[in-house]
């Protein structure tokens, strides 16, 4: 069931986002991620967060406005449809979508693609010195057919 994010949920969530960023991206020093906890763990709460909860929380995306601030799966339940279900939901509340992810990350890039996002730039992170990409999604809400359609 995907469900808004409560305030119970902070310490699963961040688990989840520690453990889904140092397997996902092993080409950055996972001090970098230790050092964003805190900034991350402040952020949440402000953000649109819905969770996958299968008998406790298994996934999140985070929204701001219509950028998808992070989407994480518990690696247990990764290529299960967790992480397609939460981007529909995501994809229910808005009519276009944009996220960043690295290009070395490419489960993540070709996951996001599978979801009929597009790649729009190429750019260097600035705070890990890693290229990513920014992809967007154009949503067709009730129709059958289209880009992103519902």
């Amino acid at each position: 069931m995907i469900r808004e994010f409560k305030s119970a949920d902070l310490d699963k969530v961040m688990e989840i986002w520690l453990q889904g960023n140092e397997q996902a991206h092993n080409f950055i020093d996972s001090n970098f991620f230790k050092q964003n906890f805190d900034i991350v763990e402040m952020l949440i709460p402000m953000s649109t967060v819905y969770v996958q909860d299968l008998d406790g929380v298994k996934g999140f995306v985070g929204i701001t406005e219509n950028y998808i601030s992070g989407l994480f799966v518990e690696q247990g339940y990764r290529r299960q449809g967790t992480g397609k279900a939460l981007v529909n939901k995501a994809k229910q509340r808005y009519n276009e979508l944009f996220v960043h992810v690295y290009k070395k990350n490419t489960d993540a890039v070709n996951f996001f693609l599978s979801q009929n996002f597009e790649i729009i730039s190429e750019s260097i992170n600035e705070e890990s010195n890693e290229s990513e990409l920014l992809l967007r999604c154009d949503i067709e809400h009730n129709v059958k057919i289209g880009k992103c359609a519902l």
